[in-house]
């Protein structure tokens, strides 16, 4: 058993988990963020990289801290029916209700709308994305070394491809920023912090948590302490490039607006930049790099998706029937565009983030309290109920009465964000039940 690792040890598994973390289709967000954030640009950035940075990498300490490579480890003090629940909603959250019909329309937004008339948007998504899914579903059924292959080869690309990009805008910026528009301009940082849930990164956690701490096993380390320590060691590395890049692309959408006005999608942002300072055939170059690299995570995710309702349901339904459901679904989600998926997805994401966000939260001080399960409940029942609020909000049904009364007695209700203020109650009074009644069963 080893004792320790080297930094040269430690780098390759926080590299890992920056690929892990890093998709294509999570780059259209930053561009988008800041043409909206403007001249509050920063505040709106740093907002983005807390939920969409390092609530993940605390997912993956939490992970390592509950010695369980089940996903609902995390949710199950909570309780076990709770727990099933909770993943099964976040696994067809990254699977085939957002993530993956996701995945083939910001390809086509970045990578074949610039070629295609406007009149034909529609059809033009229609056979691309039935082509999309066809590969995804033939290499998803057939997992083969190109998969692997496609995503070492290319995410390095893919990377180059965005520093060149970026070094470009850092070099002669479009312009300077504008003012910022809507919710950025009072609540830059909050607006920040709730398009990072559009990366679904913290979702994905539930999933491959336990790759990575898997990872950290085979080479060696078996004592607890050490694996959490290596996992925040490795996070760090894996937060710094994604900050990197998050910070780097929402400045090259900041910078923008003075020449290419606020686009209806951060795919449309960043495939013009990239038209803007590549030209035609530097634009083909990363649009083909993106393809790919969305197609490997189609692929993952799909995999992933349909391996875990097999497990679900005791192997009584095969993998390829899952797979076949999956990329069908998939394909007709996907056709209703980009804009529209990110436009649906957001209640849903409003409702689960808090959720999730309150259960890594516990999961990473769950020492500090012993691992109560009345400190999870009690805020998890009160995270929940707001949750649910927030996300009925965000799809724009009103509850008129009742949101009145909320909005007057709950800080940051009228924000979107009145799950805050409930999780904290909640966790304090579980913790003063606890001390009160220090024998009650846990």
């Amino acid at each position: 058993m080893k004792q320790n690792l080297t930094f040269w040890e430690i780098l390759p598994v926080g590299l890992m988990l920056f690929s892990s973390f890093f998709g294509a289709g999570n780059l259209i967000f930053p561009p988008a963020l800041g043409q909206a954030a403007g001249d509050h640009f920063w505040s709106a950035a740093i907002g983005f990289c807390v939920t969409g940075v390092g609530m993940p990498l605390l997912g993956i300490i939490a992970m390592a801290l509950t010695k369980n490579d089940n996903p609902n480890a995390l949710a199950d003090p909570v309780h076990p029916n709770f727990a099933k629940i909770i993943v099964m909603l976040a696994v067809l959250t990254i699977g085939p209700l957002f993530a993956i019909p996701r995945t083939g329309a910001v390809s086509y937004d970045v990578g074949i709308r610039p070629f295609v008339p406007e009149d034909y948007y529609t059809a033009g998504l229609a056979i691309y994305s039935l082509f999309f899914f066809i590969v995804t579903y033939v290499l998803s059924i057939n997992p083969s070394k190109l998969v692997d292959w496609l995503g070492k080869v290319l995410t390095p690309m893919l990377l180059l491809s965005l520093a060149v990009l970026i070094i470009n805008v850092l070099l002669a910026p479009m312009g300077p920023m504008q003012p910022a528009t809507g919710s950025y301009i009072n609540l830059p940082f909050l607006s920040g912090f709730q398009d990072g849930y559009n990366t679904m990164d913290l979702l994905a956690t539930l999933l491959f948590g336990a790759t990575v701490i898997n990872a950290i096993k085979l080479k060696g380390i078996t004592d607890d302490r050490l694996l959490t320590k290596i996992c925040v060691y490795s996070g760090l590395i894996a937060a710094f490039f994604l900050a990197l890049i998050y910070v780097a692309l929402a400045y090259t959408g900041a910078t923008s607006v003075s020449i290419l006005r606020i686009s209806p999608n951060g795919g449309v942002a960043l495939a013009d930049i990239a038209n803007y300072y590549l030209g035609a055939a530097g634009n083909v170059v990363l649009c083909l790099m993106i393809f790919f690299a969305c197609l490997t995570t189609s692929i993952g995710l799909t995999a992933s998706a349909a391996s875990y309702f097999t497990k679900v349901t005791h192997e009584q339904v095969q993998y390829q029937r899952f797979v076949v459901a999956i990329c069908v679904f998939s394909f007709a989600v996907s056709n209703v565009g980009l804009t529209n998926i990110i436009s649906f997805s957001i209640p849903i994401l409003c409702a689960l983030y808090p959720i999730i966000i309150a259960l890594v939260l516990l999961g990473v001080t769950s020492k500090l309290f012993h691992g109560d399960k009345r400190v999870y409940r009690c805020c998890l029942f009160f995270t929940t109920i707001f949750a649910l609020l927030d996300g009925l909000k965000a799809a724009g049904i009103k509850l008129s009465a009742l949101e009145t009364i909320l909005g007057n007695t709950i800080p940051l209700y009228a924000d979107g964000f009145g799950w805050i203020v409930p999780s904290v109650c909640g966790a304090l009074l579980g913790l003063l039940w606890k001390l009160l009644v220090p024998a009650q069963t846990k």
